[in-house]
């Protein structure tokens, strides 16, 4: 598996950002977010993510993990599998949504 380049930026909703909550970026377009939040069954705070492309997402495409890091990971791990399953047809599809909403 080829490892892709993810960055990470801080999430601006309203003008406004939020301590431990990412937008995920790949290419240059947002892919994802990774937040803080807290799992309600536990009573813990998590970092939660998520790929956030706008094509159908398997169940797999998001969760919850203990630290950021972690969910750094899991993250990774599941785009590259997402990205990977991509065809050159959806890819575009995605592109053209994204590249459509730009101001």
């Amino acid at each position: 598996m080829i490892e892709q380049a993810l960055t990470l930026r801080p999430t601006v909703i309203g003008g406004e950002t939020a301590e431990g909550d990412f937008t995920v970026i790949h290419d240059g377009r947002e892919v994802g977010r990774i937040r803080k939040t807290q799992d309600l069954l536990h009573g813990t705070e998590v970092s939660a993510w998520n790929i956030t492309v706008p094509l159908p997402m398997p169940a797999w495409c998001h969760g919850s993990a203990e630290s950021l890091e972690a969910a750094k990971w899991a993250f990774r791990c599941a785009w590259e599998r997402f990205h990977s399953e991509l065809s050159k047809d959806e890819i575009a599809r995605w592109h053209h949504t994204h590249d459509a909403r730009k101001p």
